[in-house]
């Protein structure tokens, strides 16, 4: 039975026309053509923002190459190379995701680099039906199960994340559909173990997700806190039995090359969250629904504490998943925000289940109710327009040094993005951290350096990411030394992004946030880089540098 009225926001003060038969179907229309616009809006468009990015995408690009040039010529050679392409696959961290994006190959070409951007987008609006029947299932109210989709259809991050190269939209829709398998049947069933399997396969396309299982268990130990059942610990062993079966049978494969890759960065991202602890950091997450999503529809998510009060405990489940995942991985040495992507849903039904609540229990107060919720979704949808209509000048940067020379050796802060672009992505080569490895590229060919934000997570003088300043030449060279060419690259909207999901302290990328307008720090800064060392050469006879 629907907890809220059958005809959401039906109810009408004196004057009012708020219960008009047009009304709802109208803005539910409305806010579905907008979101529809924003996820798709230039999606074909070769936009990047992140490193991870432009790795993934020329990850084996000599083999694509050599694939697009000799196509397959039955069906035993395509097995033949789509066995190459899921070996190679294996030697990445995210295999799945790796060999979802080779598959472009068969479909568009090898340089066809937007399909990575078209499979997000795909994922996240499958993500937004499935939401609904989720949550039409688990709460019985179609009012919560329509909140929830249109919510997330707008929802900023989710609208981010599907239109990067990136697999967290995918990994999402696996994530939401594994949970919703799960939760189909009490019993042991097909459902259960396809479930294990899509959990299994989120963790292939984000190794961070070892730790999968522990959202099932708190599903379990959820169920029996409100429905007061018995544990089942059998049915939870199965589980767990089967989706650590699967990652360790698909790990071991080929000598067992993905085990040692993705435990190897397990191993090192423990021991480096190790020394960045610091409970301040604990806030990032809460921060970033503030930040990110909107103050209304933030304080939407977070009414879920105030609501305890009413013991209405099975309600809590979407706020319960997403405060656990906040908690997990505020352990972590980066709290970056794309790691709530999977997630989203769930805030987006948490929020839905707060303003069902308070549509439902106070009349008086329908009227600020709807006001409030307009108002949230109308500031989704702009800065989800926002994030739609920004672009990156990565591409530009690279066409501007080509059209001086189209064979230029260029140094680069993001060389795999900026690499996407070159006929020969030898022609990029990463920035070194010292003088003496530049004057080094300088006398192999290298003519040109371009600086871009990547550098204040790597190159700064502490250590530390978003800390300013700049560590060795780098320094003195944004300082001292004028560009050739600057793009304005990352504006608020897109600098804010990069930096919380690349954030370790978060009062550190705060700082940095309030300074980067007057600073500078989301251009891309071209140099000639002959002018860069005789600069430096000139500094260092003065003493300055």
């Amino acid at each position: 039975m629907d907890i809220m009225p059958r005809h959401l926001f039906s109810h009408k003060e004196k004057g009012d026309s708020l219960n008009c038969p047009l009304f709802l179907p109208v803005i539910i229309g409305l806010v579905i053509l907008a979101g529809l616009f924003i996820r798709l809006y230039h999606i074909s468009d070769n936009q990047f923002l992140f490193y991870d990015e432009g790795m993934y995408l020329g990850y084996n690009r000599p083999f694509l190459d050599l694939v697009a040039n000799n196509p397959a010529h039955d069906l035993n050679e395509l097995g033949i190379i789509l066995g190459l392409m899921f070996k190679t696959a294996l030697t990445t961290a995210k295999a799945l995701w790796f060999f979802i994006l080779n598959l472009r190959v068969f479909v568009l070409g090898p340089e066809s680099w937007y399909f990575a951007r078209w499979v997000s987008a795909i994922s996240g609006l499958a993500t937004v039906v499935l939401l609904y029947f989720w949550s039409k299932r688990y709460f019985n109210s179609q009012n919560i199960a329509v909140l929830s989709a249109l919510l997330l259809l707008v929802l900023p991050s989710h609208v981010f994340y599907s239109r990067l190269g990136m697999q967290e939209a995918f990994s999402t829709l696996l994530f939401l559909s594994a949970i919703h398998l799960y939760m189909l049947n009490e019993r042991i069933r097909w459902p259960f173990f396809v479930s294990a399997f899509l959990l299994a396969c989120v963790y292939f396309t984000n190794y961070r997700m070892i730790i999968a299982p522990v959202f099932i268990a708190f599903i379990e130990c959820f169920k029996v806190f409100t429905a007061h059942k018995r544990l089942n610990w059998q049915k939870a062993a199965i589980y767990f039995t089967v989706f650590y079966g699967v990652v360790f049978f698909i790990g071991s494969l080929y000598g067992g090359v993905n085990l040692h890759v993705t435990f190897a960065w397990m191993f090192h991202q423990a021991q480096d969250a190790g020394g960045k602890f610091n409970p301040v950091n604990f806030l990032s997450y809460p921060y970033y629904v503030f930040a990110l999503e909107g103050f209304i529809f933030a304080c939407f998510f977070w009414g879920n504490l105030f609501l305890f009060k009413f013991k209405n405990y099975h309600r809590f489940l979407p706020f319960g998943i997403v405060v656990l995942q906040m908690f997990i991985f505020s352990f972590a040495a980066e709290k970056g925000a794309r790691y709530l992507c999977v997630v989203l849903p769930f805030m987006a039904s948490a929020a839905a289940v707060v303003i069902d609540d308070c549509w439902r229990r106070s009349p008086k107060v329908q009227i600020y109710v709807l006001g409030a919720t307009s108002l949230a979704v109308v500031v989704m949808i702009y800065l989800s327009g926002s994030i739609a209509m920004a672009r990156t000048d990565y591409e530009n940067a690279v066409q501007f040094i080509t059209g001086h020379d189209p064979q230029a050796i260029m140094v680069s802060t993001q060389p795999l993005v900026e690499g996407l672009f070159l006929t020969d992505d030898k022609q990029i080569v990463p920035c070194p951290n010292d003088l003496f490895s530049l004057m080094g590229l300088y006398k192999r060919g290298a003519r040109y350096l371009i600086l871009d934000p990547q550098a204040y997570i790597s190159w700064t003088v502490d250590g530390k990411r978003f800390s300013p300043p700049l560590d060795d030449f780098l320094g003195y060279v944004i300082e001292n030394v004028p560009p050739m060419e600057t793009f304005p690259h990352l504006n608020n909207v897109l600098l804010t992004r990069f930096v919380l999901d690349h954030n370790e302290h978060i009062l550190d990328s705060i700082t940095f946030l309030s300074h980067a307008q007057s600073e500078g720090y989301g251009k891309i800064r071209i140099y000639d880089l002959g002018d860069v060392l005789a600069a430096l050469q000139h500094a260092h006879a003065q003493g300055v540098f």
